[in-house]
């Protein structure tokens, strides 16, 4: 039996609207609105390279709704005009995920954002009836990691940590396309705050969702081989990107499964308005990582990894865990058991 979500904003059936959906966490909130009954158009920017969604989310969800779009330039305008037909709702994740010393990077992760809001108003004009705009953020949008530090992050709390380094020519050159990318992050979501603000009659509401670093199953390993932050777990088995863990420090983890729930209870639960909802479960460190995959696999993973310490900082989670349970679940995924589902996705038992 399908989940029931506590008292929806928006019902059963109705068509969300997901970009960027191959993507790790977006495949996961395709998953997870379809299980809880809702209908789904997901955006792709290749049709080619996106073969292998509707197989899967038909022997996933048999008789569920999804439909794949191609939407090749996300900053282009007008590019989500067909995509937002009947739609009650979008969850936007297509980001410029590129790490790059270039300003122009941080303009176009603004753009992206600003394009979905001013396309989803211009389609209300129009007379469709989308009632909410979702946002996937980040937890480095909030605070780049400082092991060992205290720190009280609150639902106000931007890292502008990034855009001070970015203009310090002491950086190193390493160090500035990951913080060129975080600042993308940052300026993209304050500068949608800033747009819905001015735009009080738009027709909808904004919340934005900000996950930490995600680990937990790989939908469709053959075609997710490395996916972002979960692929980390698989290079630790393996040996490879060995360099990533040289700047990589401890931070909060979160299972995809619960970033995508609350992506889910940020665009359907009644009372979720206006709000940053942080996916954030448990702090975590690579050396942990690698003594959970260790125990799974029975054998010591090729890999150096120094100890840092361990991230101090505390996060507002009460409403996260609250939306949790309001979607029919106990609470969050464990640590442990999220390592252990992702390298199984790439490894399973014979």
């Amino acid at each position: 039996m399908a989940p029931q979500i506590q008292d929806p904003a928006l019902p059963p059936d109705s068509l969300i609207l997901v970009t960027g959906a191959n993507g790790l966490i977006a495949s996961h909130i395709v998953d997870q609105l379809l299980l809880y009954g809702y209908a789904v158009r997901g955006t792709v920017r290749s049709h080619a390279r996106t073969s292998w969604m509707t197989p899967l989310y038909e022997s996933r969800h048999p008789n569920s709704k999804l439909e794949i779009v191609e939407v090749v330039d996300i900053t282009a305008e007008g590019c989500y005009d067909a995509a937002l037909k009947g739609v009650s709702a979008v969850i936007h994740t297509a980001a410029i995920n590129i790490l790059s010393d270039d300003p122009s990077v941080i303009t176009q992760s603004v753009d992206a954002n600003l394009n979905v809001l001013r396309n989803v108003e211009k389609a209300n004009k129009s007379g469709e009836k989308i009632e909410r705009v979702v946002f996937t953020s980040s937890s480095w949008a909030v605070q780049y990691p400082q092991p060992n530090t205290p720190i009280t992050l609150t639902y106000d709390t931007y890292n502008d940590l990034a855009l001070k380094m970015l203009s310090d020519q002491n950086t190193p050159k390493e160090a500035r396309g990951i913080l060129t990318y975080v600042a993308g992050k940052v300026e993209a979501e304050k500068e949608s705050w800033k747009w819905i603000a001015s735009h009080k009659d738009a027709g909808f509401i904004v919340n934005t969702v900000i996950p930490g670093t995600c680990i937990g199953p790989v939908l469709a390993p053959e075609d997710q081989s490395y996916p972002t932050t979960a692929g980390y777990v698989r290079s630790v088995y393996e040996g490879t990107q060995q360099e990533v863990f040289q700047w990589l420090d401890p931070q909060w983890y979160v299972d995809v499964r619960d970033a995508a729930r609350l992506h889910v209870a940020a665009v359907a639960l009644a009372g979720v308005e206006g709000e940053r909802v942080f996916a954030l479960a448990e702090t975590y460190t690579w050396p942990g990582v690698q003594k959970v995959i260790e125990e799974e696999m029975g054998k010591k993973c090729p890999v150096e990894m120094k100890e840092k310490g361990e991230d101090l900082s505390t996060v507002p989670l009460e409403k996260s865990t609250a939306y949790l349970k309001r979607l029919g679940l106990e609470g969050w995924e464990k640590f442990e058991r999220s390592v252990r589902a992702n390298i199984r996705s790439f490894y399973p038992r014979e």
